[in-house]
């Protein structure tokens, strides 16, 4: 009697374990087998065997018989460690590793904005993000989102070793500063921790804050970042904002046209190269040999170069909401779309029929912004920004 093909198949996966297992016999304990392509076998020291199965075991995922298969599945992962770790099965993969260089260099064109002629609309929103330093640099970025909900870092303020009041004027010198709704600052700006001198004769004077001193000078757009300040969360947003390159655009963008390998201290009214520079640096801490036999492979990002990477990552750790059309800009839109889909869009009787719908489209329009629920959505986070904007004006008074 034939016997069935999968029978048959069953038996001969029973048979090359069985001689694997006698061919381990006598080896010395952790000695890997191939059993078969993308298929080994190892035998502990207390006798226990251990299977490793990668996945081009399967012969539609066998890079000799299918590579497309492969280079289609790495471009999901967002660097060659990812994979390594994920798909190859390497336990060292990642120790050391640039954590966004890899996707910056293979889609550059498509993450960073070069054209000199580029310019923001007038009804984006504009927010912020800052780190204060004193050694080290005091970063401010500027990010506008468009009506999509893309974030496009487009100018910064980036300089070490001055004071508050150094540091004030050139901020204040950054287009559209005072549109920054908000700028989300490093919490601890915000402790009292600078105490004043105490002068015989006069009353005492209470601690202040490095954010309160901004204030002093001038600068009332910071507001402390309440969200997830952890590099790992943050490089892990960024990774899926810039996930899929291949097939759809980027949703953070970067305007720079004057990269550099060095930092460039200063302000930079339209262009992110300290940010470009930090992020092209941004690197994973490395275990020693050592260590790996008790940890796993560290995730956490080393502490260094970090300060217009900080201020990005509260900016868009804030996960800010698209930008709204004016209701102008809606209206028009809508009669823009009547006019095309006329029979002759730019006869007479076009336009008649595009200035009668106007009205009744600008009452929809009204009526849809007024009846939109405030309790969800975009309208909550907006009513939230109001109110600790104007705790802000009052707040230290």
């Amino acid at each position: 009697m034939q016997m069935h093909d999968t029978t048959s198949s069953e038996t001969k996966k029973i048979k090359r374990a069985r001689l694997a297992e006698l061919e381990l016999a006598g080896k010395p304990p952790q000695t890997a087998l191939l059993v078969r392509r993308g298929l080994t076998i190892r035998e502990t020291k207390g006798g226990i065997l251990v299977p490793r199965l990668h996945y081009s075991v399967a012969p539609s995922r066998d890079p000799e018989l299918n590579p497309q298969w492969k280079l289609a599945e790495r471009k999901v992962y967002t660097s060659q460690a990812s994979w390594d770790r994920e798909m190859e099965i390497v336990d060292q993969a990642g120790g050391g590793e640039l954590v966004f260089a890899d996707t910056l260099v293979t889609y550059w064109k498509k993450i960073v904005i070069e054209d000199p002629r580029w310019q923001p609309d007038p009804e984006w929103t504009v927010q912020g993000g800052g780190d204060h330093g004193k050694t080290n640099p005091t970063a401010i970025e500027r990010a506008y989102v468009d009506f999509e909900g893309t974030i496009i870092f487009a100018g910064e303020y980036y300089q070490p070793g001055k004071e508050v009041w150094q540091h004030t004027p050139e901020i204040k010198r950054m287009p559209d500063f005072k549109r920054m709704d908000p700028c989300y600052f490093d919490p601890t700006a915000f402790d009292m921790t600078l105490q004043r001198s105490q002068r015989a004769g006069q009353a005492a004077e209470r601690a202040k804050s490095i954010a309160e001193l901004y204030q002093e000078a001038g600068i009332e757009v910071f507001s402390p970042f309440a969200g997830d300040r952890s590099d790992v969360s943050f490089a892990a947003r960024l990774q899926l904002h810039w996930a899929d390159l291949e097939n759809r655009e980027p949703t953070v963008k970067i305007d720079c046209r004057n990269y550099s390998e060095t930092p460039q201290f200063g302000l930079h009214p339209w262009d992110c190269p300290n940010l470009l520079w930090e992020l092209m640096r941004a690197r994973r801490q490395k275990l020693s040999a050592q260590q790996l036999l008790i940890r796993n492979t560290s995730e956490a990002i080393l502490d260094k170069d970090n300060h217009a990477r900080d201020a990005m990552k509260y900016m868009v750790m804030s996960h800010p909401e698209p930008a709204q059309k004016s209701l102008e800009r809606r209206v028009s839109e809508r009669v823009a779309v009547i006019r095309e889909k006329a029979v002759e869009p730019n006869s007479d009787a076009a336009a008649t029929m595009a200035v009668l719908q106007c009205q009744k489209i600008m009452r929809e329009e009204e009526a849809e912004e007024m009846d939109e629920p405030f309790y969800y959505g975009g309208n909550a986070r907006r009513i939230i920004q109001r109110l600790e904007r104007r705790r802000r004006l009052g707040w230290g008074r």
